[in-house]
């Protein structure tokens, strides 16, 4: 049972007694720890700081106190929430009270209906739980009365359900190292840019800095997204005339009215900056989606040339008065790190510093989901967020909708609050993933758009064409900004894909759009000759670097002396048609590169060589190798015991990508490819992996 603390009862409820009977319903799971009267926007209202018990943090997934406020008006305005919003920002309650929720009592009985009409149009409004006066002067002997309307108020609504950029502080997670340098950025005049997929939190954050520079009174902060057709379609003189115009609107200058031309645009701007220096002033200009008004755009392309004398005006002015910063937001840093545009110097080339907006990390994922989901009546298991995790990358755009997605599947079957596992998740995780293909493909619409080289190295990784990754991969600096999005990271010595969902869409778009049956393109049939002979070729070659490289570190030898045998066979393989060809392929495949290993530790005396010493040695190799011998074995026919049965359906389920046998249009060839691609690119990594 909750308590209204000494301090409280002296300093307000002695000259304000009436006012107890308000609190007597919330003390079932709440302290009452603060009270006072606060005014603002030609309003007072009575505030409440409630300390919540054990039961309800552990329910709610509170974890600060609560503010409770009290309007004395019969009539709900709009002023009643901002005075609250206020409250928020300032001292005892910043920093003390939570900031998803608060309690709204009021003298008005059609309270719950103007909230509702108020909200449906403010989507990231903070959880209100709303009472009238007279229910809860009725409710003083109803211990469960707060909890129902939390309950009501809570489960009902989807707070994972928002993909706009964030514009209240109230939703916003992590991210608190990089606001704290952009802020002291700005503070020293110095410019700094932000790059990243869609929808990872880049205008967030640019907003979340905005508000921070503004409530410190730190500078002027202006935003532009460039994106906008006003701003992208004008000439560089128009948009810097647009600038100077949000700009002298701010400080009430009325004298800057000449019209910019492409002759005295610099100069009337670095006059209008000058200005703004004399008077001790901080402006800082965020420019969102740079893509659009810069060199790479191919939308409005007078921006090629427009780019280069509307960054000089900046750069220009940077150099004569240190009282302008800029922030930059993109997708891809190209636009600071090519230094010469048409034989002329990159204004923005070395003088910007950047990092990249990656998704949230795993402990940051944990608080959103915990705390978003605790007042949903979503208890998200550690094992859950985890999956959860890595399979979105911690983007948080789709992390957010893959929970909104999962909590209208689970509450139309389960009643809350829902205990969610990973099995619970994985079991529906295909669904989710149909309803979050707009976000996925959104996700990485621009890198497509604007940097389709980097784009078709990710759609190499996606669709399985590692060979063709690595060769591509040598010195690509493609592969630097793939990294650096962590749409791709290095596990063992090997670039793999980090966002397995983006990658499945682009796997899946890259099928679609060339009509093929299998996400791994398969040679085409006028193709396969010359594609088997390189390939053969191209295995001799490497299998020679291989023993080589076996030979000189000492590590146990794969044929014996000799290398291989039946070269010969070897060399001539059929390209695959039907069974029959499949066979010979099979059993030449088997001889030359599972046979002879077996046979060779037989000469040297050492049982199962194959399987205990190779495969304990050659973890790339090994599996292609076993592949090989499983196939040959099926299809000759022999027993198959448990484990080598488990091999097969395994194989063919990789290889077919789910699909039965009888689907697969050309599946002996299909088998073939997949054979001897894989076999070439696992003798590659074990090279690598000795080198």
């Amino acid at each position: 049972m909750g308590t209204i603390r000494t301090e409280v009862t002296a300093n307000y409820l002695n000259t304000n007694p009436g006012d107890r009977e308000l609190l007597l319903p919330f003390l079932d799971g709440f302290h009452v720890t603060w009270a006072n009267i606060i005014r603002g926007y030609n309003t007072a209202l009575k505030v409440f700081f409630l300390s919540p018990e054990e039961h309800y943090k552990e329910s709610y997934g509170f974890e600060n106190e609560i503010l409770l406020v009290y309007a004395p008006y019969e009539r709900m305005e709009p002023r009643t929430l901002q005075a609250i919003e206020q409250i928020f920002t300032t001292s005892p309650a910043k920093g003390r009270v939570e900031t998803l929720n608060y309690f709204l009592i009021s003298d008005s009985e059609s309270v719950n209906e103007w909230l509702d009409a108020y909200i449906s149009s403010r989507q990231e409004t903070r959880i209100i739980v709303p009472f009238t006066k007279t229910e809860i002067i009725n409710a003083k002997a109803d211990n469960w009365f707060v909890r129902n309307k939390l309950n009501s108020h809570f489960f009902g609504r989807d707070l994972f359900n928002y993909s706009l950029p964030l514009v209240e502080d109230a939703y916003f997670f992590g991210r608190q190292n990089i606001i704290m340098e952009y802020y002291d950025a700005i503070r020293r005049n110095e410019n700094k840019a932000i790059f990243g997929l869609r929808k990872t939190g880049k205008t967030s954050l640019l907003f979340k800095l905005k508000r921070r520079c503004e409530s410190e009174k730190l500078a002027c902060v202006l935003y532009f997204d460039c994106k906008l057709p006003h701003i992208r379609k004008v000439r560089w003189y128009q948009l810097l005339n647009d600038i100077a115009n949000n700009i002298s609107e701010h400080y009430n200058i009325t004298n800057n009215s000449i019209e910019y031309t492409e002759v005295n645009a610099s100069k009337l701007f670095m006059n209008l900056i000058r200005d703004i220096y004399q008077k001790g002033e901080k402006i800082c200009l965020m420019f969102d989606e740079i893509e659009y008004i810069s060199f790479i755009t191919n939308k409005d392309k007078h921006w090629k040339d427009d780019y280069i004398e509307f960054w000089q005006t900046f750069w220009s002015c940077q150099s004569q008065f240190k009282c302008l910063s800029y922030i930059i937001a993109g997708v891809n840093p190209s636009t600071l790190e090519i230094d010469l545009i048409n034989g002329v110097q990159n204004p923005l080339f070395g003088i910007v510093p950047h990092r990249f907006l990656t998704g949230l990390d795993l402990e940051e994922t944990k608080t959103m989901l915990k705390k978003l989901g605790k007042r949903m009546g979503l208890v998200f298991s550690q094992d859950v967020i985890t999956a959860i995790h890595n399979w979105y990358g911690g983007h948080p755009l789709l992390t957010r909708q893959a929970c909104s997605t999962l909590n209208t599947f689970l509450s139309d079957k389960l009643k809350k609050p829902i205990e969610i596992s990973s099995v619970m998740f994985n079991d529906i995780k295909s669904n989710i993933d149909q309803e979050l293909t707009f976000y996925s493909n959104h996700a990485i619409s621009e890198i497509k758009e604007f940097y389709p080289d980097e784009y078709y190295m990710l759609e190499l990784l996606a669709t399985g064409q590692e060979l063709d990754f690595r060769e591509l991969s040598m010195d690509s600096s493609n592969i630097k900004h793939l990294c650096s999005y962590e749409l791709l990271k290095i596990l063992n010595n090997k670039l793999v894909i980090n966002i397995p969902v983006i990658a499945q869409r682009v796997a899946m778009e890259s099928k679609r759009s060339e009509g093929r049956e299998l996400v791994y393109p398969i040679v085409k049939l006028e193709r396969r000759l010359p594609w088997l002979k390189r390939r053969i070729q191209e295995i001799v070659a490497d299998i020679n670097v291989l023993e080589k490289l076996i030979n000189k570190v000492g590590k146990k030898k794969l044929f014996g002396i000799n290398s291989f045998p039946e070269g010969a066979s070897f060399a001539s393989l059929p390209v695959v048609t039907d069974l029959n060809s499949f066979l010979v392929f099979i059993n030449i495949m088997n001889r030359c590169f599972v046979e002879s290993i077996e046979s060779y530790g037989l000469s040297i005396s050492i049982k199962d060589y194959f399987w205990k010493d190779i495969k304990a040695d050659y973890g790339c190799i090994w599996p292609i190798l076993n592949r090989i011998k499983v196939y040959r074995n099926e299809r000759d026919h022999l027993h198959l015991n448990n484990s080598t049965t488990d091999y097969l359906v395994n194989y063919l389920e990789v290889d077919f990508e789910g699909r039965k046998f009888s689907q697969i249009e050309e599946p002996y060839f299909v088998l073939q490819q997949r054979i001897l691609d894989g076999f070439l690119l696992q003798i590659q990594n074990e090279i690598d992996a000795i080198s």
